[in-house]
């Protein structure tokens, strides 16, 4: 949406200097107007909209040199502005204060710029929709429902809580998951081993004796001597294959097709849809009980799930519920979403009770998900085990065999 920069009267006769954030002049007036400012300038910043596929590889490239903002700084910083709003200090004075109080060099410069964004006139979520990189939509909703409400600080430390607890989601799921990739990343590095040096000696022994290799010492052997005589192009293959895996997912149809596909892995698909729920119903109750109106809510929650499958399906639950359906009726036309949802989203709408219900639902599957993650101990390291066990029996049989013949011969020989 494009800025305006703005001259008005207050209550007081004072006159406002400003730059906000709105669909078009008469709607930032109207604003204005429920502020009871009187409006005498209006002018559009100069400034060019960028799609948002471009979005995606600006704050990619972003992230990439200049740093991620991790979730757990943000985090922080959400709770130390809620307790210093809560205390009665200044929004730009809290600001200061939290920004010279972060050790991220990138995080420390945005929040010295919301500052003075906001020291020139802007809103606080208007300040915040300038660094997308950092604030989410549903940061960004959630403080201009307490700007527009007048409760601020509840409101912040709302979102406090609320990023409290999808960190604490994310950390048990990389809790869960550090052992199988410690696996899978020693399995790669043992087979690169056994490959790139084990099995080359054992092949000019083999040669030297002139031995008759068994069929699996000959396919190894092969293997070996095509990954030594091909490791660079495979090293340029690999890197090729994940900037073009990277380029796919920042794609629209790329997104659509990953994302389809991770919904229908076997136990994980399972897992990450579950996870999608939870965080959706728990976007929902925040935002609900923050006085967002639920087409808006949906709106900022359909960017939120990490799937453009499911965002698509919350998109269409939002022009449903536009239409006059009901939120559950909505809920129940989306193939990917488990029947439960709208079940239980139907009880809350039949007792005026949405918000808290979404709350259950994000709880409900918050603990399938850690049901799940428990089982990924059982069911997934055995198998990351005999998958390791089957390589290194299959390069023993492969070395001995000859070895065996070898000696066979020797005996028979002499």
């Amino acid at each position: 949406m494009p800025t305006f920069s703005f001259i008005a009267t207050d209550q007081n006769g004072s006159v406002v200097n400003g730059a906000r954030v709105a669909g078009s002049r008469q709607e930032l007036i109207a604003r204005l107007r429920s502020e009871s400012m009187v409006v005498t300038a209006v002018t559009e910043e100069a400034g060019t909209e960028e799609s948002p596929q471009f979005a995606r590889w600006r704050i990619f490239f972003e992230n990439l040199t200049r740093g991620r903002i991790r979730q757990i700084d943000l985090m922080v910083v959400t709770r130390q502005l809620a307790a210093m709003l809560k205390a009665g200090v200044s929004l730009t004075d809290a600001l200061h204060t939290i920004a010279h109080s972060v050790e991220q060099p990138r995080l420390h410069n945005i929040l010295l710029q919301v500052r003075t964004d906001v020291q020139r006139g802007r809103s606080l979520s208007e300040a915040l929709r300038r660094h997308p990189a950092a604030f989410d939509n549903l940061f960004i909703s959630i403080i201009h429902a307490g700007e527009t409400s007048g409760s601020l600080a509840q409101n912040v430390t709302r979102l406090s809580e609320y990023l409290e607890r999808r960190e604490s989601f994310r950390q048990k799921l990389k809790s869960a998951t550090a052992y199988p990739k410690f696996v899978v990343v020693f399995f790669t590095i043992l087979s690169a081993g056994i490959f790139l040096f084990i099995i080359p000696r054992f092949k000019q022994i083999f040669e030297d004796f002139g031995a008759k290799l068994p069929w699996l010492t000959q396919r190894m052997m092969d293997i070996s001597m095509f990954v030594r005589g091909n490791i660079i192009l495979l090293i340029f293959g690999g890197i090729g294959l994940i900037v073009l895996l990277v380029s796919m997912r920042n794609s629209e149809r790329g997104s659509r097709l990953y994302d389809q596909l991770v919904l229908k892995i076997p136990f994980f698909g399972m897992l990450f849809l579950h996870g999608a729920v939870a965080r959706l119903a728990m976007t929902l109750s925040t935002l609900l009980h923050n006085g967002i109106p639920l087409t808006d809510a949906l709106a900022t929650a359909s960017g939120t799930l990490g799937n453009s499958v499911l965002e698509e399906g919350v998109r269409n639950t939002r022009r449903d519920v536009m239409k006059g359906y009901g939120l559950a009726e909505s809920f129940s036309r989306v193939a990917e979403f488990p029947r439960l949802l709208p079940r239980m989203v139907r009880v809350g709408e039949e007792s005026g009770t949405l918000s808290g219900m979404l709350q259950d639902v994000a709880n409900y599957y918050d603990q399938e998900v850690d049901h799940a993650l428990g089982r990924i101990a059982v069911v997934i390291e055995p198998i990351l085990i005999i998958g390791m066990g089957a390589l290194v029996l299959v390069t023993v049989l492969a070395i001995y065999l000859p070895i065996f013949g070898l000696s066979k011969a020797m005996r028979g020989g002499g």
